[in-house]
């Protein structure tokens, strides 16, 4: 006998030995229920503990029941064939023990984990710790407070009514109520519910009182899931505050409720938190309605209506996101887990067949292989469309102090929120390298691999890209003029209509001032009387330059007068188009001196105006051209010549986004003209589309180097 012999006999037995060798234990509180699922019967069951719901086969669960810590296999082998009759080998018991204890199924006491983490190696604790790490996913990231359980069952003993047939009644006619009402009002509502989620105008004390109101109704929406969740058997064992793409929320854990109940009681359970606020935004609605406005209650009510109407609804039923009405899809599927079901699914297939590596696609039967792809995509970009916006979000708060170095917080951002997935890319990439990486040496030791190389490097040094710049426009006349009185007067006729063509000089409109015209006789009369005084005082040779004096005055204001009648017929100085609507309206009323009756275009040359930043200004040449795309017409339209403005200009709202300046000092724009031919007159005033002004051909190399260049020329420097 050697030393190693003598020490086993001699000593006791180690204490983590003893856990390797001992028969796993099942949770004795373990909770679980048969369902049917695709046609087929189902255990589920809930570990407390374990962040995991399991499906076993019936069979399955026989034998797991036995599993009771204190056996031996051969025991728990035997014990299986006295209740039911069917042998399983010690190889079988061995197999399903060591495939549940590696989804964390058996349960542990405190010294037997600490046990097994000391018999495992160094790389086996670090990936079980990233396992465990909360910050993983921040979709959805959870800080459990306490176990709620006995409140809920008191909240249940003294609301119970609610689940009663006709309160449910009374609950159906209220929100037809509160749908009326919305109806009645839902161009105010629908504009108020966009602008009020509008944080770009709110001040500090604004966000404040939206958040905390937010953190109350999350409150109540919360505790609505839990108690719906005990009304129908189950029970709640945490609820506390969660970061849904790090935003502030609650969440109730209903894990045994998912397990205890049919699907109609688990979708039941999932309405409960909307169910729960549309409760107040009823009240809300009716108090607002029938509160007079500008009071402090009907405010208050309008913005509760605003926080748990449409809001409510769209946000917590959006099944791409991992709420409400995520749930709610996944119980009428039969799917618990579908947004990881159907992303490994379309990962593992996108693997094997698009780059051809030996992975294995989960088995999912044809009739959900398309819904499976639908929405894995479309969750997928969801979720990295708001991960993206979380970033910028950063980035904008980070303007305000430094804009030229607010891309540094901006873009850790972006490294620490997608982490998990560059993480991921990076794994791929070395599993496709290893893969091909045999292959890949031959290929670019060959032939063809220089003859490759050397048409991507031509590619990309070929000017085949033209740079361009763009901008908005909105058509308008090249030359037009408004019509406008000079003097007061009654519009008596209008000779002309929207949309008619008028000739230069041509009558618009014909006005009558009853003072002008008796003036105008007067200043006549008087005229002709000074004109006679004159004749009589050069025959007499008597007071000559008096009267050549008056004749001269009453001349001018005669002439001045007659000028002034001329102006009550407005005419047309261009030869155009009249773009006036409604022109004819007019005939009849009454108007001041400096009004406009009519507006004339000619629509022969048409402008638009494109408002150039100026980092953008580089790229224009002299010797550049134009070309216009109108919204909703095919083709494009070339401009006949370019003008620059020598100085920068303000840009009229709306042809540029300056919204995504905020936080910064926004550039400086110019404004460039483009004139283009309209002979056939089809383009009009008012139409809108992208105008785009080409400069030089450049390489994808010489655009590379010119975005890094200005990079850092406007960082570094």
């Amino acid at each position: 006998m050697n030393l190693t012999q003598a020490l086993n006999v001699a000593l006791p037995e180690i204490p983590a030995r003893l856990v390797a060798q001992r028969c796993p234990r099942l949770h004795p509180e373990v909770v679980h229920q048969e369902h049917i699922v695709d046609g087929r019967p189902v255990v589920r069951l809930y570990v407390p503990g374990v962040d995991a719901v399991f499906n076993l086969a019936p069979q399955t669960w026989q034998l797991v029941r036995f599993f009771k810590g204190q056996q031996t296999y051969e025991e728990v082998a035997e014990s299986y064939f006295q209740e039911t009759g069917n042998r399983v080998s010690l190889d079988e018991l061995h197999d399903i023990a060591d495939d549940l204890e590696s989804i964390e199924f058996w349960y542990k006491t405190p010294q037997e984990r600490n046990i097994a983490s000391l018999m495992q190696s160094a790389e086996e604790r670090r990936n079980t710790l990233k396992k465990k790490n909360q910050w993983g996913d921040l979709g959805f990231i959870t800080f459990p407070a306490f176990n709620p359980d006995p409140f809920l069952v008191w909240l249940h003993g003294k609301i119970s009514f609610i689940f009663t047939w006709w309160f449910t009644l009374l609950t159906f006619c209220a929100f037809a109520a509160t749908l009326s009402i919305f109806v009645a009002h839902w161009g105010e509502v629908w504009r108020d519910t966009i602008q009020f989620f509008n944080f770009a105008d709110k001040s500090w004390l604004d966000l404040a009182a939206f958040w905390g109101i937010t953190l109350f109704l999350a409150a109540i929406h919360e505790t609505a899931h839990g108690v719906t969740c005990r009304h129908f058997g189950g029970r709640v064992s945490s609820m506390g505050f969660a970061l849904v793409y790090l935003t502030p929320a609650f969440y109730t854990d209903t894990t045994e409720g998912v397990v205890r109940c049919p699907p109609l009681e688990r979708v039941l359970i999932t309405v409960a938190g909307v169910w729960s606020e549309l409760y107040l935004c009823t009240i809300a609605t009716i108090v607002w309605w029938g509160t007079p406005p500008g009071t402090a209650v009907h405010d208050f009510a309008y913005v509760m209506v605003l926080m748990t109407g449409i809001a409510t609804v769209l946000l917590n039923w959006n099944p791409l996101m991992k709420l409400d009405g995520y749930h709610i899809l996944c119980d009428v599927l039969g799917i618990l887990d579908l947004k990881e079901t159907s992303t490994a699914y379309v990962s593992a297939w996108v693997k094997k067949h698009i780059w051809q590596l030996p992975v294995e696609v989960p088995y999912v039967p044809k009739r959900r292989r398309l819904g499976f792809a639908v929405y894995a995509i479309a969750s997928g970009l969801y979720s990295y469309t708001v991960l993206y916006i979380l970033a910028r979000f950063v980035g904008n708060i980070f303007r305000n102090f430094n804009q030229e170095w607010s891309f540094v917080p901006e873009f850790a951002t972006g490294a620490f929120i997608f982490r998990s997935r560059i993480r991921s890319l990076v794994n791929f990439m070395n599993f496709f390298y290893l893969d091909k990486k045999d292959r890949i040496w031959v290929w670019l030791r060959s032939r063809q691999s220089r003859w490759a190389f050397a048409a991507i490097v031509t590619f990309l040094l070929l000017p085949l890209w033209r740079e361009s710049i763009a901008g908005r426009f909105s058509l308008e006349a090249a030359d037009r003029a408004v019509i406008r009185t000079q003097v007061a007067g009654r519009i008596t006729n209008v000779y002309v209509e929207e949309g008619q063509a008028v000739s230069k000089g041509a009558p618009v409109a014909r006005l009558v001032n009853l003072a002008l015209e008796s003036k105008q006789s007067q200043t006549a009369a008087e005229f002709s009387r000074a004109s006679a005084e004159l004749n009589a005082a050069e025959f007499r040779h008597a007071n000559t330059g008096l009267a050549l004096t008056r004749r001269d005055l009453l001349a001018q204001q005669s002439s001045a007068v007659a000028s002034q009648a001329a102006e009550l017929e407005l005419k047309s100085p261009i030869t155009g188009v009249v773009t006036t609507p409604r022109v004819t309206d007019l005939a009849g009323s009454f108007v001041k001196d400096g009004t406009e009756v009519a507006e004339v275009a000619d629509i022969r040359s048409m402008r638009v105006r494109i408002y150039v930043s100026e980092y953008d200004m580089h790229k224009y040449r002299p010797d550049a051209n134009g070309r216009l795309n109108l919204d909703g017409t095919w083709g494009k339209l070339d401009a006949e010549r370019i003008q620059v403005s020598p100085v920068s200009s303000q840009v009229p709202p709306g042809l540029v986004d300056v919204s995504k300046f905020k936080g910064m000092h926004p550039p400086t724009f110019y404004e460039m003209t483009l004139f283009v031919s309209n002979p056939d007159g089809r383009l009009k005033p008012g139409m809108v589309g992208t105008g785009r002004i080409y400069g030089a051909h450049r390489s994808l190399a010489g655009f590379a180097y010119e975005e890094i260049a200005a990079f850092l020329s406007r960082k570094v420097w």
